[in-house]
This record gives structure tokens, C-alpha cells and sequence, in this order.
């Protein structure tokens, strides 16, 4: 089984103080849910089920359940799209989004005995209490994502910037198990 996309993050700044209030009747969008008193970020939907846009008064913002690259810089677009026809920013305005995380699943294909992995990989490296948490969580210092490995050898993969690092995280995984069985 390869690494598959399983969440793409990013984030921009609109570099502009919002008034989330005003935003929220201004928009257009149905999918709308702004409740200071529970959290300080207006929560936008383009469609229903769509990824969730989270914006903030500073004008900073994060885009976060979308399933590719191509869904994420869709919803950018559709998003910063109604933030130009309200005027709140120029058309074609920098805002420097980008991606911040990509979450991915992967597969051992089999099962793995998480005490000892813990020790093979090193207890440097790795977290495993399974009272507090069902799987291992694995911080490779040379690798830039983080795994949690769980007893029926599925992976999730966190903390990488692109796919390149996450399936690079994986190789790196699936050659440590190989040594340490």
C-alpha cells in the first residue's frame, strides 16, 4: 500500500483586521458558524461538507479537510473570490498561503508488536504509553514528519509539508521495522 492524502492544511493572512460579525452576514456562503463565546475564529464552508476555512479577526486564516493539493488551492481561490467582492482585499493581493501540513495514512501490511518497536527504533525517538494512547508515536530526528504506528500495522503521517517527506517518512519507517523484527 502506498501513502495516501488523508487532510491537507494551509493558511494565509489577508493582512487586514476583520470584523467577523460583519464578515459572517457579508458572505455568501450559508455554511457559516461565528460564536465568540465558544471560540474566537469564524468558521467558513463554501458548500456543504466542503473543507473548513477558519478566520480569524487578525486576518490570518487556515484551510484545513481537503483531500488533495487541487482541493486546497480550489478552496483558497473560491474563498479569497468572496473576500475580493466584499472588498476586504484586492484582486490578485499576496496573502502567502501555503501548505503547512499534510496528514497521510500508509499501511505495514501486518501486524507489529509496539513494545518492541518502541525499542527498536529507540525510546529516544518514540512515545508509547498504550494507557494514554492506542499507538506509537515516532519523531525520527532525520525525517520531517512525525508517525503514529498502531498495532495492525496502519500508519497515520504527520507534521510532513508535502507528500515527497511524507512517503519519505514512511520509507524510513518500513526499513526500521524491517531491521528491528
Amino acid at each position: 500500500m502506498s501513502v495516501e492524502i488523508a487532510n491537507v492544511v494551509g493558511s494565509g493572512d489577508l493582512h487586514a483586521e476583520l470584523d467577523l460579525e460583519a464578515l459572517q452576514e457579508d458572505l455568501s456562503t450559508p455554511y457559516l458558524e461565528y460564536d465568540p463565546s465558544n471560540y474566537h475564529g469564524l468558521y467558513v464552508r463554501l458548500q456543504e461538507g466542503g473543507p473548513l476555512i477558519t478566520v480569524y479577526r487578525s486576518g490570518k486564516y487556515i484551510i484545513s479537510g481537503c483531500s488533495s493539493y487541487a482541493e486546497l488551492n480550489e478552496t483558497n481561490e473560491g474563498f479569497l473570490a468572496e473576500i475580493t467582492r466584499l472588498g476586504i482585499i484586492e484582486q490578485g493581493q499576496e496573502t502567502g498561503f501555503g501548505v503547512q501540513n499534510v496528514v497521510c495514512t500508509a499501511s505495514l501490511s501486518e501486524d507489529v508488536n509496539l513494545n518492541a518497536l518502541s525499542i527498536g527504533l529507540g525510546l529516544e525517538s518514540t512515545e508509547y504509553e498504550p494507557e494514554q494512547f492506542p499507538g506509537l508515536i515516532y519523531r525520527p530526528s532525520d525525517v520531517g514528519a512525525v508517525l503514529l504506528v498502531f498495532a495492525n500495522g496502519k500508519i497515520v503521517i504527520t507534521g510532513a509539508r508535502d507528500l515527497d517527506i511524507a512517503e519519505e517518512a514512511f520509507d524510513h519507517l518500513r526499513s526500521r521495522v524491517k531491521e528491528s523484527v
